[in-house]
């Protein structure tokens, strides 16, 4: 009975030191990650909106007009931190996102995204840190460090994070539509650069 007693006491104990550490990882999860101590913040304007919607729209231009004459040609468009959160913040104000807030910095050789999540009940906040490579002429992210709160999360999950990032992008990148292959990508000063060259349809 005695060993009865002590296997559920310690099987007891397992169940409130569970408990409290969910409750703890939930409590962590609310609060803020420290990457975003080390962003700084970026000026916002509809004329960025513009200048990113103009760039946008003459890459297409450039791009569908060199598959017309059927010639491969240089291409390079250089976005902006201005631009892109401009663009964010406009988005967010339409609700259609489950964000409360986001931010992004282009730093030397990388970027980091701040957000704070909206789910009902689980107002998370989230950060990562990552940088863009290039597979097979098109742009794949690659998580450096990913954030949830002030909890680090698992490699594994890291993983799963960049599967899903990388399959948005896969849908919302306009590479095959302009039939542009990437060939670099320059991340500093607060720039991306994307240099590459439009296909030849044959």
């Amino acid at each position: 009975m005695k060993i009865l007693q002590g296997f559920l006491t310690f099987m007891g104990a397992l169940a409130v030191l569970a408990i409290v550490a969910l409750i703890f990882g939930y409590v962590m999860a609310l609060l803020t990650p420290d990457i975003r101590s080390n962003m700084r913040p970026v000026a916002l304007s509809s004329e960025a909106v513009d200048s990113l919607n103009n760039k946008l729209g003459d890459l297409k231009k450039e791009t569908a007009a060199a598959n017309s004459a059927k010639i491969q040609k240089d291409i390079q468009i250089t976005i902006t931190e201005e631009e892109v959160n401009s663009i964010i913040v406009m988005t967010l104000a339409e609700g259609t996102l489950p964000l409360k807030e986001m931010l992004v910095n282009f730093n030397d050789g990388y970027l980091l995204s701040y957000n704070a999540w909206n789910f009902p009940g689980l107002p998370v906040k989230t950060a990562v840190m990552g940088s863009i490579d290039i597979e097979n002429g098109k742009p794949k992210f690659i998580i450096r460090d990913f954030s949830l709160g002030k909890l680090s999360v698992p490699d594994n999950l890291d993983r799963g994070a960049q599967d899903l990032i990388n399959v948005l992008i896969k849908m919302n990148a306009p590479m095959e539509e302009l039939n542009f292959e990437l060939k670099d990508v320059t991340i500093n000063e607060g720039q991306l650069k994307l240099a590459g060259t439009t296909r030849v349809s044959k």
